[in-house]
């Protein structure tokens, strides 16, 4: 799906004091909140960036507000504060640091918050003014379809922009140290991983205007027979040039011997997208004939797999297994917030165990 982000960032209260802050440590995990806000008649969340920073700042003193993103009910994913700032929003009292979570404030160093505006659990009550208590409807206990596309895109978009695994997405209760049922009762973030590890719809494939498209055919006696059907189905500008085709179309389909280095040039010519048929004709005949076939002018591009597993070896540790894949030992941590399912002391790795190594940042 197309994901749209309103960048609010400057507008909310306070911003000039903190703009400039940087979070002390990496990025490597994602929280997911609710603002346990919703409307007494109806039931329905209620509140929004705006409303929920001025409260942090206004009302409780805080520097700036507690989220990074928040969603309201319309499903707008609101930018509310910069992705290298911490939010203050899984924080805790441990002052003589017995979890050996930075003093209870991990979670803020290292994760992202995201808040989803509403009240996601049965049973809900308020209080009057004269303290009697009163029921809201058990109506809009979850999440809406608007709320949960958006969660999900962005989740993708921050899982891929900062290479966290699957397993550092994780619901408020799951934070070691807090002691609440955020995301609320009616959301399961197990279950929610389970719906990000099942691939996302393909993106449209483009529909290029006339002249936008070339197929390049570096050898015309081999391939040019091969390409026949498809250019005529498609109709492709042609070229028998690959070295003088850099920077005169947006979208460019290679057929045979051409080297990645000049594909690398199409793109940084500006090729919005270049894909390569590679093989002996008969091969790029199949591949072009099958596409011909399906309708479809190009490749759906296949998805990376998540991680890679490695059993660990007897001398392992975490720095030496980050050195063999990462080239870069001080990148053990990104292993070890993969594994927190499994490890709980980085220190402590057991000869046979199968560990998740998430691809190279």
């Amino acid at each position: 799906m197309t994901i749209n982000i309103t960048d609010l960032r400057d507008q909310m209260p306070n911003y000039d004091a903190y703009k400039d802050w940087q979070r002390p440590g990496d990025i490597l995990g994602i929280a997911i909140h609710h603002s346990a806000t919703a409307d007494r008649n109806t039931g329905a969340p209620i509140g929004d960036a705006f409303a929920f920073f001025n409260y942090h700042v206004n009302a409780r003193g805080w520097t700036h507000g507690g989220y990074n993103y928040v969603i309201p009910g319309s499903g707008e994913i609101q930018y509310a504060l910069d992705d290298k700032i911490s939010a203050y929003h899984a924080g805790f009292k441990d002052p003589q640091d017995a979890l050996g979570l930075e003093r209870g404030q991990y979670w803020n160093n290292h994760y992202l918050a995201i808040c989803v505006s509403g009240w996601f659990s049965n049973n809900r009550t308020y209080k009057d003014e004269h303290g009697t208590t009163h029921p809201i409807p058990n109506d809009h206990t979850h999440p809406n379809q608007a709320q949960m596309d958006s969660l999900l895109a962005l989740i993708r978009r921050l899982m891929d922009a900062y290479n966290i695994p699957i397993e550092n997405v994780r619901g408020h209760r799951e934070l070691a140290g807090n002691a609440t049922q955020c995301p609320g009762a009616n959301v399961d973030p197990a279950q929610l991983r389970h719906l990000l590890r099942q691939s996302p719809p393909p993106p449209p494939l483009p529909e290029p205007e006339p002249g936008q498209h070339v197929i390049i055919l570096p050898d015309s006696d081999a391939y040019l027979n091969a390409a026949l059907s498809y250019i005529w189905k498609f109709q492709p500008d042609v070229s028998f040039a690959p070295q003088v085709a850099a920077g005169r179309w947006e979208y460019v389909t290679a057929v045979g011997d051409i080297s990645p280095d000049l594909l690398a040039e199409y793109r940084q010519r500006g090729a919005l997208l270049v894909q390569h048929i590679s093989g002996d004709e008969n091969t790029a005949q199949q591949q072009l004939d099958e596409l011909v076939a399906q309708n479809q002018r190009f490749l759906q591009p296949s998805s990376e797999p998540e991680y890679t597993l490695y059993t660990v070896q007897p001398g392992d540790s975490l720095s030496k297994i980050a050195l063999q894949f990462y080239g870069d030992a001080q990148l053990w941590n990104i292993i070890f917030e993969a594994n927190r399912d499994v490890l709980s002391d980085p220190a402590r790795i057991s000869v046979g165990q199968v560990l998740k190594i998430p691809p190279k940042p």
